[in-house]
């Protein structure tokens, strides 16, 4: 039993540096260059940037992000039916609750997607009805006659 509990929590910690360890190192990397470097990485970025147009900048982003969100959301399932499939090969409780564990990360990972998405769709609303032309308003009533 300690054993597979033992085991639940190397996995956890294992998923849990996939995501830490590269931001970690990845600070550690940028604070060392010389400003050179920086410089002509600065240099680079921007005359990617002038050869793009803000639209395809954009939708690049959202490209990666969606897939970032998709590579997340797949690791997670992917973790849930493994600790499952442990726990239907070993037939210990422990593997049950780490993949109970997983399962609420899920739900949880799915949920704040979900309110990412309205937040942003209610954003949307905000700011088009805000800036609605005046073009939509009804017209002045003008009354003309004795």
């Amino acid at each position: 039993m300690e054993t597979s509990i033992i085991v639940g929590l190397l996995v956890i910690a294992a998923v849990w540096s996939v995501y830490l360890l590269p931001v970690v190192f990845g600070d550690r990397k940028e604070a060392s260059m010389s400003s050179t470097e920086e410089f002509d990485r600065w240099s680079h970025s921007m005359a990617h940037v002038q050869k793009q147009s803000a639209a395809d900048l954009a939708s690049s982003s959202r490209d990666k992000i969606r897939s970032r969100r998709r590579r997340t959301l797949g690791t997670l399932v992917f973790l849930t039916m493994a600790s499952f499939g442990a726990w239907a090969y070993f037939g210990t409780f422990a593997w049950a609750l780490v993949g109970a564990f997983f399962l609420s990360l899920v739900a949880l990972y799915i949920a704040v997607l979900a309110q990412m998405k309205q937040r942003y769709n209610m954003r949307l609303k905000v700011t088009h009805v805000a800036e609605r032309p005046a073009e939509w308003e009804e017209p002045q009533v003008r009354v003309v006659g004795n």
